[in-house]
């Protein structure tokens, strides 16, 4: 029975009218013969993570790996925990985690969650594998408090509510080519081969 892999990414955000997360996950191609279930996700408080769950139920996967857009950063994130808040940020909607529009308040992500989950993929071994293929790459001890940290913390609860064996975690990566001027970037190509030597190294 070949292994399902769910994997996901960001739509456009903020000033930006492109997401190099979203391209990268639709360009990843097979990867050994597993089946691979594709969602980009919008940038909306309660919505992204409530669209994740549907198809993850529907499609049981063995493997979920997120992605998502970190600007400013020069290398791939391998995100090592997710921590149990929402930070006071409007999303594309242009509400804060409350779905207010106008009360700026921070809330956590769970009333009964832990207050932070660790990745169960093998961070060290994906750090490895990226860096001996010449992609910059490096761990991170934050998500931010923003979306992506929003559906990782979400997905590493449901993971240990459920007491499920199953790989997950982040990579945050970095803006593509051509995106923005005098910042850091990487080709569309390198962060396409990232997700899938990272998905490789999690079979």
């Amino acid at each position: 029975m070949a292994v399902r892999i769910l994997l996901t990414g960001f739509e456009p955000f903020g000033n930006d009218d492109y997401n190099p997360s979203a391209e990268a996950v639709e360009r990843v191609s097979s990867i050994r013969g597993a089946r691979i279930e594709k969602l980009i996700l919008p940038v909306v408080w309660g919505t992204a993570f409530e669209r994740m769950q549907t198809v993850w139920e529907d499609f049981s996967p063995d493997l979920v790996l997120m992605t998502g857009l970190a600007g400013g950063s020069d290398r791939i994130r391998i995100e090592r925990v997710g921590i149990n808040l929402c930070g006071a940020a409007k999303d594309s909607l242009g509400k804060y985690p409350n779905g207010s529009e106008d009360c700026a308040a921070e809330r956590r992500i769970s009333e009964n969650g832990a207050d932070a989950y660790f990745s169960t993929y093998d961070e060290k071994s994906i750090l490895n594998a990226l860096r001996s293929a010449g992609i910059p790459a490096g761990y991170s001890f934050s998500a931010g408090t923003y979306l992506c940290n929003y559906i990782l913390y979400s997905s590493l609860e449901k993971i240990s509510r459920e007491k499920r064996t199953i790989k997950a975690g982040f990579l945050h990566v970095p803006y593509a080519n051509g995106m923005r001027e005098n910042v850091p970037c990487l080709p569309i190509d390198i962060i396409v081969a990232a997700l899938e030597l990272a998905l490789s190294n999690m079979l």
